[in-house]
């Protein structure tokens, strides 16, 4: 290959790995969050069942079934996947477990009956029918419940979920070569359906040896087991069996009483410090606690953990069971730093409706790494292939959480500052002495001056583990990190808003001349809860800090010539901060506290994607320098 040649190829090579290392910067961003006004509630509906026991064949509604859906369960399922790549994937969004308290309470009914299983089935159509019908994509059985709404598909999810929960053996039909398609459910009975319309021959399809007879969802007619529409006689029936139905999945329920209306129920959450060394994994915790109203023995709680991350919100639950008093806690592991939000759930008992807790964004710093010194620089230990990246995890979240406020508003809310890990490092250490000593330095008018410097203590490395050595830091890494938890009231043109943020040594040094920057570390306390107060009007605004006996720690006004007011609250090195109790009044209004909304808008972990962009694009560049080489050889010409 020629000279020629081989320079191209090389400066391919070249711009193409500098690219490698360009885009994972370029991409790692803030993720905007907002909060959206929504108190914490659940989802109530009532409706009319028939009573099939005395009055078989006729419509008479005159019982009523009363379904409370939790926010936190519709969210949950939200979170999931909803994608249909074939027919079976359907199956999926069946969720017997989710929707079981309204087939236990529709089989108070039918029990005892000479054909219960027919006669189930029909109140579940009954109950079902009552729904508005919604063209909408497919969604869970919960999601439709909170909506009071779906189309053919959602509602034939929702009364597969109810008929498997009440120990029918159904399947989904997916009719198909007509436009749009159409889903319904198929009932296995060993007979012919006795209650079906009159003057409607009774539908079935053969599956596995068992008779599925039709059952519509859809609320067009008063439809039965066995009725179907002539709309879907010529129609292809598509048999999709239950028998991967997602049981597992939910991790609560809806509630739902017959005849009686559900009694409101109540549940906390706190969050308090969790005393706890990191294991080698850099794993840190915090204690999640609270109670519910009223106090039962032995009820199951969930805690739903979510955060925002590259690939989009994650969302995890965990479940706990409450003592004699109502009381419940558990200890919440984490690694990543970032905002998370945290929402107790409990699924109520006998009448007692769901309940969820408010929704507490708990924001949580970078963790501290070890930092050793010598004479010319500071350094940690790392792997010299991911120097570029190994300070990521340190530098910490810069905007945790926006909240929108506007012209006029007073707002109140608590937070608390937790420790939440320590000083992690794989290379183990000790302290040594340095001995006092005699420098020359240089004094600013020139001269050189002799100065002793003292004797001190550093903290040195023992021993470097294999495949670590020491990286450099930049002279002013220390002042860029942000580790500054602050509530920052920003004032956009006399438009405010409240941002969470951990700035830097510098962000803060910059802000002096256009904010009113006040510096409260020194009266924070970890594990204690304070209350912040702030009143808008206009170009004003006035904060005032208070500790949990309601006395004043700062007050501070925001002038009209200062952007913003800067409460300094900790440094947030192995900190979590906690928020809770968020209220935001404006004017003809009512208070409320807000719910989360997250909207992504780039990169959270930003040493997971560095490392995919990285290992995809050094994989693409030695292909395309490979072929290029090899294109280059065919064409270059035979010299002698």
């Amino acid at each position: 290959m020629s000279f020629v040649n081989c320079r191209k190829a090389t400066v391919l090579l070249f711009i193409v790995l500098l690219t490698a290392f360009i885009i994972p910067v370029s991409a790692v961003s803030n993720v905007e969050k907002t909060y959206s006004i929504k108190p914490p509630s659940t989802i109530s509906h009532q409706y009319s069942i028939i009573n099939v026991q005395p009055r078989l064949l006729t419509n008479e509604h005159n019982e009523k079934l009363y379904v409370s859906t939790p926010i936190s369960l519709v969210n949950y399922y939200g979170n999931l996947s909803h994608t249909i790549n074939d027919n079976g994937d359907y199956a999926q969004l069946v969720t017997p477990q989710a929707v079981a308290p309204i087939a236990a309470s529709l089989l108070k009914i039918t029990n005892g009956l000479s054909n219960r299983d027919e006669q189930f089935a029909d109140v579940v159509l009954g109950f079902v029918h009552q729904l508005s019908y919604n063209v909408t994509n497919p969604q869970y059985p919960v999601e439709t419940l909170a909506s009071n709404k779906g189309d053919c598909v959602g509602l034939s999810l929702l009364t597969a979920s109810i008929m498997e929960a009440g120990g029918l053996d159904v399947v989904l039909i997916l009719y198909t070569g007509i436009n749009p398609q159409h889903m319904n459910v198929g009932v296995y009975l060993p007979y012919t359906p006795i209650y079906h319309t009159p003057l409607l021959a009774p539908t079935s399809f053969t599956y596995d040896n068992k008779t599925y007879w039709t059952a519509e969802t859809t609320p067009e007619g008063n439809w039965k087991v066995g009725d179907q529409s002539q709309a879907l006689s010529g129609a292809k029936a598509n048999i999709i069996p239950l028998n991967q139905t997602a049981q597992s999945l939910s991790p609560s329920q809806v509630s739902a009483s017959l005849k009686t209306a559900l009694v409101p129920s109540a549940i906390t959450v706190d969050t308090s410090q969790q005393a706890t060394t990191p294991d080698v994994n850099g794993k840190r915790s915090i204690s999640i606690s609270g109670q519910i109203t009223p106090a039962i023995a032995g009820q199951t709680v969930n805690v739903y953990v979510s955060s925002t991350n590259y690939e989009g919100e994650v969302l995890n639950f965990f479940t706990t069971v409450t003592d004699n008093y109502g009381n419940y806690k558990l200890i919440w592991n984490f690694t990543n730093s970032g905002t998370y939000y945290i929402t107790a759930n409990w699924n109520g008992a006998s009448n007692n409706a769901a309940a969820d807790s408010q929704t507490v964004p708990v924001f949580v710093g970078p963790q501290s790494y070890m930092q050793f010194s010598s004479p010319d620089y500071n350094y940690i230990y790392g792997q010299s292939g991911l120097a570029a990246f190994a300070t990521y995890p340190m530098q910490g979240e810069n905007n945790f959480l926006t909240v929108p406020l506007g012209a006029q508003a007073s707002l109140s809310y608590n937070f608390i500052v937790l420790q939440a890990g320590q000083t992690i490092s794989n290379v183990p250490t000790t302290n040594i002495t340095v001995p006092a000593t005699m420098e020359k330095v240089l004094t600013s008018q020139g001269k050189a001056e002799t100065i002793e410097i003292p004797a001190h203590n550093e903290m040195v490395p023992l021993g470097v583990p294999n495949g670590l050595e020491p990286l450099m830091l930049p002279d002013d890494f220390n002042q860029t990190l942000d580790n500054q938890f602050s509530l920052v009231l920003q004032n956009n043109a006399g438009n405010y808003s409240l941002n969470f943020k951990a700035l830097s040594q510098d962000d803060i040094a910059n802000m002096q001349a256009t904010a009113t920057v006040t510096n409260a570390t020194e009266t924070i306390r970890e594990n204690t809860w304070y209350q912040v107060t702030t009143k808008i009007n206009g170009n004003s605004a006035s904060t005032t800090l208070s500790d949990e006996n309601g006395t004043v720690i700062q007050s501070t006004t925001n002038q009209t010539s200062d952007n913003s007011a800067v409460l300094l609250i900790t440094n947030n090195e192995d900190t979590a901060i906690a928020i809770k109790n968020l209220t935001i009044q404006t004017p003809n209004a009512n208070p409320v506290q807000p719910q989360t909304t997250q909207k992504p808008t780039g990169i959270v972990s930003y040493t997971n994607l560095a490392l995919y962009a990285i290992i995809a694009i050094l994989a693409a560049a030695t292909v395309v320098a490979v072929l290029y080489i090899k294109r280059a050889k065919k064409t270059a010409p035979i010299t002698s």
